[in-house]
């Protein structure tokens, strides 16, 4: 029997919280603090860092693939592969929470039609896609202001109180039924 209960031993769950996100090695892992593993006196650096599971839609391959989207305070399950030892961690997914009566879905988007998507970014980007029958609309805020929407009859709109330049290496063509005024 091996000793590390890596190969065909006993199987070794955890819920932990995020407690780094800056991998040196840019693996896409991250530091976990495991409830019932990992003490509160433990250093954050002393803890192992975790590889994070990804999507079969993210080929994690030669370059090819995409990065983890958790952030310091993220709750998350997984497993350790080395099991008791706890050193080998695997972040299978993250867990919705409310701290400090903040729900963790942002916008009254998610709200209104549970079939909407959104994604928020630590900075205060924000992605929306409206799913709502006929109302079908998708939206790019950033987080000082600048929105990009293409709406339900397929509008584009460009909002911003800064300077919009458009940079092209070839010619741009903008055909209009109605008169265009371009100032």
């Amino acid at each position: 029997m091996r000793e590390d209960d890596f190969i065909a031993q006993k199987f070794h769950w955890f819920t932990g919280t995020v407690k780094d996100i800056k991998d040196p090695l840019k693996l896409n892992r991250v530091k976990v603090r495991a409830y019932g593993y990992h003490k509160k006196d433990i250093e954050t650096s002393k803890l192992p860092w975790a590889t994070v599971m990804m999507p079969t839609t993210t080929a994690s391959y030669k370059g090819v693939g995409g990065n983890h989207h958790l952030e310091v305070g993220s709750w998350v399950i997984g497993f350790f592969r080395d099991g008791l030892s706890a050193q080998d961690p695997i972040v299978m997914g993250s867990i919705a929470t409310q701290e400090d009566g903040v729900l963790d879905i942002p916008t009254e988007a998610q709200k209104e039609n549970p079939t909407n998507k959104v994604y928020k970014s630590q900075a205060g980007h924000l992605i929306e896609i409206d799913n709502t029958e006929g109302e079908e609309t998708l939206r790019v805020t950033h987080a000082k202001g600048a929105v990009i929407t293409i709406d339900k009859d397929n509008n584009l709109s460009i909002t911003n109180s800064g300077t919009t330049n458009i940079n092209s290496a070839g010619p741009i063509t903008i055909a209009s039924a109605v008169k265009t005024t371009i100032v």
